[in-house]
């Protein structure tokens, strides 16, 4: 049987840390980068770097053919009302039998004080959330059950402290739950669906344990040593997202279902 060869649309925070431990395994991952100067630093991680433009002809993607696996994980924030259409281009790149996994958002999901699993109505009111929602929809009609879907929750993990992005700040809603996923768990997903072969899913990804902003970016801050932000408590809608399918059904172990257990930068 020949080697599988792995795909990373979107080698940023997560799916560079997914790339390199894929290659620390010794399988084949191809990767892309939007910028130029980008492209020496994966070619030295291992990584057979593709130039990726969502201006671009399909001629270009024309590497997408070679990959088993592919993980789809580049944010609307750029295309915007384009970003549905630009999957839909990578997708029909790949081999009729590649399984492909799209890294979603938990901000599909409306803020009705309310816990939602993954069966709850999806709301596209907010920043980016319909392109998201139209994208999910797009893909699904297309590759179906060859594709599975991740709803990401907050990440945390490496150098990314959500405290550090609200230094002496002033944050709403201090009595809220926080929904976070730790880095090394968004890996541990990606590679427990591969590796289990589930395919046609949906997943939220979430600790289990939801923590106020107020208790826990106070805790981050301490951890960091830097000033913690400051708290309204005037209520705000809010959400709880249930991770506990992938557990339950699928036999996944969250390596941290408390963010306080979170190994966090600047400990």
């Amino acid at each position: 049987m020949s080697e599988k060869i792995y795909g990373v649309v979107g080698c940023g925070w997560l799916g560079l840390s997914m790339a390199q431990k894929w290659i620390k395994e010794e399988r084949s991952v191809h990767g892309t980068t939007t910028t130029k100067e980008k492209i020496k630093d994966l070619e030295s991680e291992g990584i057979v770097v593709h130039l990726l433009d969502s201006k671009k002809d399909e001629k270009d993607l024309k590497w997408l053919n070679q990959v088993d696996v592919l993980l789809l994980n580049i944010p609307p924030s750029s295309l915007k009302e384009r970003y549905g259409d630009f999957m839909m281009k990578i997708a029909k790149q790949v081999k009729s039998d590649a399984k492909i996994i799209f890294i979603s958002s938990t901000s599909v999901y409306a803020n009705n004080n309310q816990v939602v699993t993954e069966e709850s109505e999806l709301e596209g009111t907010r920043r980016n959330s319909s392109y998201i929602i139209n994208a999910e929809k797009q893909l699904e009609d297309f590759a179906k059950d060859r594709l599975t879907i991740i709803r990401m929750s907050g990440l945390v993990g490496k150098e990314r402290n959500p405290a550090k992005y609200m230094k002496a700040r002033e944050i709403r809603g201090g009595k809220e739950p926080v929904n976070l996923v730790h880095l090394e768990d968004c890996m541990g997903i990606i590679d427990h669906i591969i590796d289990s072969s589930i395919w046609g899913e949906i997943f939220n990804a979430s600790a289990a344990k939801h923590p106020s902003k107020e208790e826990y970016y106070t805790f981050a801050a301490e951890k960091l040593k830097i000033e913690p932000p400051t708290f309204n408590s005037k209520p705000q809608a809010y959400k709880i997202i249930d991770g506990e399918k992938l557990v339950k059904k699928f036999g996944y172990s969250y390596a941290y279902d408390d963010p306080h257990s979170f190994p966090l930068s600047g400990e």
